[in-house]
């Protein structure tokens, strides 16, 4: 798990060879565990790994790069994914488009009849009922989710007149905003849009409703369509939220398993059942491949060369339920996406099968060692958002999903609040300071940077039901008003707690009364134990972006810091 640039360095210094690196590839991970194998042959193979190159600038200095064909891969790589999201988009829409020939109050009471008439059937079961069933299902799928769902049949409605700009802005991840009202730049929800309201939800019927707002925003990294639906009656506010997965339906082909040549499938793997573990380095006790491989090379004669990535493995106890080599390989390419090969006598080389998504969404090693180093005193809120700020989309996306990375530190504030750390970490000491002393933070005293931090921290917020809005969807119209806008702000609130965890042996005590924990501590040592302490101090934040703290969307963000502490003294 080293940079390839490091491996390079190492190899020159053993061999005097002038070796060098392009930047753009110098921090693509690599494990190498080589013993007395030829140079040429160990930087041939570490070029194989990620379809690299060797060139002579001189007659004495190589430089290994990324060829034109392999750049031109990746591209088309990703161009063909982002084809596939834009035509999944695009099938969608088409869908409902559709769907808009037929006024929606229709298309809702056909569903309406279509189901009345299948519970029917299902409940007498008359002569060929499951024939007339299926027919019943099949004229209810042609009708399609747009009259199930209002959110789908304005989305209809609205992409059949969306311009060149409004497209593109939705592509770049923007959201687009519809009103029933004028409101700023507001496209025009249609006339019925209160009507059908009334017609999706009866209850509607007898409120008098007055306006309705609906947001729309394309994920590109979670690849779905984000809808809020938000209905206003006087001082009443109904909000529906929606997400719309678009699947970029082609099959994934399964990695090519190489054949394991007999000599060593056979080969046993030299280890005692009862060794202990090898400690995973990982918060949350996790193990990547580069752990399990450097363990398999420590256990058989194998020189091993393979991509590596902070992705924890599926199967952490693998390296300890194989008898020999073939079946360890086996298993790894059974549990793991890998393509395990055999370049050249004596070598092993494992692949990532999505070795081009894994790069995009990779941060550095530098930069991880650099937050790890300070994990050993405990991260706090400004390391969190320092890191959260140099994250990439793709990284975020990945970060945000669990189990797809492997880190040195608690990885929990980062997973539902960057948006509201990628704000935090704009700001000015004095801003912060001025937050931290719970003082308003109002838009228009911003940067345009830090205005556009908070709509994308207030926008993220919106459309994932998993992070609190408050009433903020509810007061969606007054949100995009630019006359409301002076009032928009941030606020910060935050509480500590402190907690003593004493460990004697395998029993484990927490307690947050200090008396308590001082009388424990002094039974333990008068009985002749000699337990450990450790000091818990953890840090609760509440992120609010809105008008005020009720009418906010919240990001809370909980950060754990421990130190050793000394056993009180009798």
């Amino acid at each position: 798990m080293r940079p390839l640039r490091e491996a390079i360095q190492q190899i020159a210094a053993q061999t005097g060879a002038a070796l060098g690196i392009a930047k753009a590839i110098e921090q693509y991970k690599i494990t190498l565990i080589a013993h007395q194998q030829p140079a040429w042959q160990t930087l041939e193979l570490l070029a194989q790994v990620y379809g690299l190159e060797w060139r002579a600038e001189s007659a004495e200095r190589y430089y290994l790069v990324a060829p034109e064909a392999t750049r031109a891969q990746q591209q088309r790589q990703q161009r063909a994914q982002l084809e596939a999201l834009q035509r999944a988009l695009e099938e969608r829409l088409q869908t409902y488009q559709r769907a808009t020939a037929t006024d929606f109050a229709r298309l809702h009471q056909r569903i309406a009849e279509l189901d009345a008439e299948r519970s029917q059937l299902e409940q007498q079961q008359p002569p060929n009922w499951i024939e007339r069933a299926q027919q019943l299902a099949t004229a209810r799928a042609q009708i399609g989710a747009a009259g199930e769902s209002l959110p789908l049949y304005l989305l209809g409605v609205l992409s059949r007149s969306w311009t060149r700009e409004q497209r593109a802005r939705l592509l770049n991840g923007q959201p687009l905003l519809a009103s029933t009202q004028p409101l700023g730049d507001a496209l025009p929800l249609p006339e019925n849009t209160l009507r059908w309201l009334t017609v999706w939800n009866p209850s509607f019927a007898e409120v008098p409703l007055q306006s309705a707002q609906m947001l729309i925003r394309l994920n590109l990294q979670r690849k779905t369509l984000e809808l809020a639906l938000v209905a206003r009656a006087g001082e009443q506010v109904f909000p529906f939220v929606e997400t719309v997965p678009l699947s970029l339906a082609e099959p994934e082909e399964p990695p090519v398993i190489e054949a394991i040549p007999e000599t060593l499938a056979k080969q046993p793997l030299h280890f005692k059942a009862s060794s202990p573990a090898v400690p995973s380095p990982y918060w949350g006790k996790q193990y990547t491949l580069a752990e399990q491989l450097a363990w398999l090379a420590e256990h058989t004669n194998l020189n091993i060369v393979a991509d590596s990535f902070r992705l924890p493995v599926a199967n952490r106890e693998l390296s300890r339920n194989a008898p020999t080599l073939g079946t360890w390989l086996r298993d790894v390419q059974t549990q793991e996406p890998v393509r395990v090969r055999f370049p050249a006598e004596g070598w092993l080389m494992v692949q990532h099968q999505h070795q081009a998504e894994l790069l995009a969404s990779e941060i550095d090693e530098p930069t991880l060692e650099r937050f790890e180093a300070r994990a050993q005193n405990g991260l706090d809120l400004d390391d969190y958002a320092e890191l959260a700020y140099l994250l990439t989309p793709a990284q975020q996306a990945r970060l945000e999903q669990p189990n797809r990375y492997a880190l040195r530190f608690d990885p929990t504030p980062l997973q539902a609040s960057i948006p509201a750390l990628r704000f935090w970490a704009s700001l000015t000491p004095a801003q912060r300071q001025a937050a931290r002393e719970r003082q308003p933070l109002y838009y228009p005293q911003l940067s345009a940077l830090q205005q556009r931090l908070l709509w994308e921290a207030v926008e993220h917020a919106l459309l994932h039901p998993t992070i609190s809005s408050g009433d903020l969807l509810l007061q969606l119209d007054r949100l995009y008003d630019p006359y409301a806008q002076a009032e928009l702000a941030f606020f910060l609130d935050f509480w500590k707690n402190i907690a003593f965890e004493v460990r004697d042996g395998d029993v484990t005590l927490v307690f947050e009364d200090v008396e308590s924990y001082e009388q424990t501590l002094q039974a333990l040592r008068a009985q002749g134990a000699n337990p450990s302490v450790q000091r818990e101090v953890r840090t609760n934040y509440s992120f609010y972006f809105g008008f005020d703290t009720r009418h906010a969307a919240i990001y809370p963000v909980s950060i754990q810091q421990c130190a050793e502490t000394p056993p009180t003294a009798e």
